[in-house]
């Protein structure tokens, strides 16, 4: 600070005085501003962390209901899968076999985006492996294709046909695909409905490119958009964290993302990831086998879903089993006890908490040799600790739907251990 007078004078020392209690309470009043900025960065930084972890927990619930939905649907899943697979081989006229077919490929679909949106909210640790690039987004997109109708915004592919596999984790994948198609189509809905996106797929300077062309509005300020929080949506419509997020799993995948406006009008997002040198062929296409027929023995069904039930005992008892159907586990131990059964199938998660661990440890003291003879079903994908358990006893599972000859030639399998101990 400096005073100066227009006049000649000598400044006393009250002057003085005066000007070091001034500038005492000018730095006083420029503190209280830089802290009371602090404070405000350090309060939105708050927000936003408590926005994430709002999110993060919503996201968690979601999982588990997502989880719980998988497990209603596969069980009925099941049962009009198998249904449809026998009519097939029932000598249908050319008219209801046609409608056989539609019914059986509607339920696959139904299938798919069940499994894949399990697949997307399930925790997992990231195991890579070499993908297909071009099933992982055809996956992605099929969990939009609803809302890409409803919104009268047309799906353009562009897909190069030896493309080259890539070294990922077919989840996190799935994850960055995703969080691009969200934002593509929030851009899109911003000048109402109608639009278009265009995904191209091709390889080029041993890399594999991923590109989603969308019609929206373009990107705001495109150097900023893989920084976290930076979000252009409105409040509650997202929390700035997507893109950061697909940014830090693409380079730790050793690929890049980027992002720029199109002279045209539109953004791209590009996905680049290193080819793993292998091209992927096509995958044969599945021929509905019809059903194989002379299979014999007993065979103790268990399950909780009575459509399931028929639809099981319906398959085996068609392919000449011998089937005890139930849905009770005492009943299903009584019967365990009193008669012989040469191989059992049952649900892994039954009511009450008898489980495939527990009911394998239990037919092994009840029935000597008859927990060798074990095929259990669950509605999804079991817990990492079950199937360590069923790989290290060398139990056989299957998870619904499942297909009608995968059925019984896993019973032919377990009813010829029992015919070759028998023979022994």
């Amino acid at each position: 600070m400096g005073i100066s007078s227009l006049e000649a004078r000598v400044y006393s020392s009250n002057d003085e005085n005066m000007m070091v209690a001034v500038g005492r309470q000018l730095a006083t009043t420029i503190e209280k501003v830089r802290l009371y900025e602090e404070t405000c960065r350090a309060y939105e930084d708050l927000r936003r962390t408590q926005e994430q972890l709002l999110q993060s927990e919503k996201m968690s619930a979601v999982g588990q209901l997502i989880a719980g939905v998988a497990h209603e649907l596969n069980n009925p899943l099941t049962a009009i899968l198998g249904y449809a697979q026998l009519l097939e081989s029932e000598g249908l006229n050319d008219r209801a076999s046609d409608f056989v077919r539609k019914l059986f490929k509607q339920a696959q679909r139904t299938h798919r985006v069940v499994q894949n949106l399990l697949s997307f909210a399930r925790q997992r640790t990231p195991q890579k492996q070499d993908v297909d690039i071009r099933k992982i987004v055809d996956e992605t997109l099929a969990l939009r294709d609803y809302d890409l109708k409803v919104n009268n915004i047309v799906l353009e592919r562009e897909t190069m046909m030896d493309t080259p596999s890539v070294t990922a984790d077919p989840h996190q994948l799935e994850q960055v695909f995703l969080n691009i198609i969200n934002n593509a189509v929030d851009a899109i809905l911003e000048g109402g409905k109608g639009g278009k996106l265009k995904v191209r797929i091709h390889s080029n300077d041993g890399q594999v490119r991923v590109e989603f062309l969308d019609s929206g509005a373009g990107i705001k300020d495109p150097n900023r958009i893989f920084d976290p929080f930076y979000t252009t949506k409105t409040v509650g419509k997202g929390t700035g964290l997507g893109l950061s997020i697909c940014y830090g799993i693409i380079k730790e995948h050793g690929g890049d993302i980027t992002a720029h406006n199109r002279p045209e009008g539109g953004a791209v997002v590009e996905v680049r990831l290193p080819a793993s040198g292998r091209v992927v062929e096509a995958e044969p296409v599945t021929v509905t086998t019809r059903r194989e027929m002379a299979i014999e023995g007993r065979v103790l069904l268990l399950e909780d879903e009575e459509a399931v039930l028929e639809f099981e005992r319906d398959v085996l008892v068609g392919a000449g089993a011998q089937v005890v159907a139930l849905m009770n586990v005492e009943e299903a131990k009584n019967r365990l006890r009193a008669e012989t059964f040469d191989a059992v199938i049952m649900n892994g998660r039954m009511p009450g908490g008898w489980n495939s661990q527990d009911a394998h440890r239990w037919i092994g003291v009840a029935c000597p040799g008859l927990e060798k003879k074990l095929l259990f079903t669950f509605s999804s994908i079991a817990e990492p600790e079950t199937r360590n358990y069923l790989q290290s006893n060398g139990i056989s599972s299957l998870v619904k739907p499942f297909e009608v000859v995968d059925l019984i030639s896993q019973a032919r399998r377990l009813l010829q251990k029992s015919q070759a101990a028998v023979a022994k």
